[in-house]
């Protein structure tokens, strides 16, 4: 079944403050993230989020088990979700027997993208949203419990592509773009997670990042700072979290063909637009990038597992290596005794075990995420 509401998107003077109040701290004499540390930042913000003590880490063993092993019946919100990766996670989530809410902001994209979901669905809704802002985010929630009682996915697919140069781009782009790569996943967690830990069925964020999170883009300086931004955020998380229901991801993809569908589908929005223009669609693009249902297949499967790293195209893997290389090349030999009190103290940050125990969980067998 397919059903649509809509809930109040936050103003331009919410985001406005909501900008200026992350920045400042973000960005400001040390940051206010920096400082305290995001479960801190997030309780702050008014979430009760745990938060990992500063302690040795403890012997690498396998990573949490995955809270939502199990996707029949629960709830997944994705934002963006009315085309391209959005959609296509969207569709995935729906194939699983999740009911699903799609985030959207432009009224011809979901109802083009309505029709792709399967008859006899187990739920599927739109609601209109801003990511910016935490009024936003609260009405979202409200609505999902509204319609469907609680939440255990939330997708953080929602991004702004600024192309720009990092040192070209004017300070309104660099404002927006942390705005909307960054903030709003921060702002999500504030908002939901005191929801999922309360419920305590199990929950997991995910947020769509990039390639360019991990291998910076030429001549993209601000999305490749935002996108490295939005991994980072995802790694503390996987930190604080790792104690309790909520798993965490980043999905990091290259390619993903979202003009077209190359599994003999077309781009719905797209092909509504030429049919409403009156003007005969082009024939279909050759398949170059990976087609959006498969990306969000993948990204269920790393929901399953509660893989850290959800990494799509391996073509990428030389340049993850190399750039690991260079930082390995660039580090200091130790010419002298390291005290023991520095040790000691940076001890948390030199082996925080998300690392060696997400390696150590990629060793285990893997569900996919059709047996969940």
């Amino acid at each position: 079944m397919s059903r649509k509401k809509d809930t109040k998107a936050s103003g331009s003077a919410d985001y406005a403050v909501d900008r200026r109040q992350f920045l400042g701290a973000a960005l400001g004499a040390g940051g206010l993230l920096a400082s305290m540390g995001l479960g801190q930042y997030v309780k702050a913000q008014g979430a009760s989020a745990p938060v990992r003590p500063a302690a040795p880490p403890p012997e690498p063993t396998v990573s949490q088990l995955a809270p939502l092993r199990d996707l029949k019946g629960k709830v997944a919100y994705v934002t963006a979700g009315s085309d391209g990766i959005g959609l296509g996670i969207a569709r995935a989530a729906s194939n699983a027997g999740m009911k699903v809410v799609i985030g959207y902001r432009n009224e011809e994209r979901l109802q083009a993208a309505l029709p792709l979901f399967k008859p006899g669905n187990a739920g599927v809704i739109g609601v209109k949203h801003d990511v910016v802002g935490r009024e936003g985010w609260q009405a979202l929630l409200d609505e999902v419990k509204k319609n469907f009682g609680k939440l255990h996915l939330v997708v953080n697919n929602a991004g702004i592509k600024t192309l720009k140069p990092a040192s070209q781009a004017k300070a309104d782009e660099w404002d927006y773009a942390m705005a909307v790569n960054v903030t709003a996943i921060v702002q999500s967690v504030g908002v939901i997670l005191p929801h999922m830990l309360e419920h305590g069925e199990g929950g997991h964020f995910v947020t769509t990042s990039s390639m360019s999170g991990l291998l910076p883009a030429v001549t993209a300086g601000v999305y490749s700072a935002t996108k490295i931004a939005a991994v980072g955020v995802m790694e503390a998380l996987r930190v604080e979290l790792e104690s309790s229901s909520v798993g965490t991801s980043v999905f990091c993809p290259g390619l993903v063909s979202t003009d077209n569908y190359p599994m003999g589908e077309e781009n719905p929005f797209r092909a509504a637009q030429m049919a409403k223009s009156g003007r005969t669609p082009p024939p279909p693009m050759p398949a170059v990038g990976m087609d959006p249902l498969e990306a969000g297949e993948r990204v269920l499967n790393g929901v399953v597992n509660n893989d850290l790293f959800i990494l799509s195209h391996p073509e990428f893997k030389p340049g993850m290596q190399e750039r690991f290389d260079a930082m390995m090349a660039s580090t200091p030999k130790v010419e002298a005794p390291i005290p023991q009190a520095r040790i000691d103290r940076e001890r948390v940050v030199m082996r925080c075990g998300i690392y060696a125990r997400e390696i150590e969980h990629r060793k285990q067998k893997r569900k996919s995420y059709r047996q969940a």
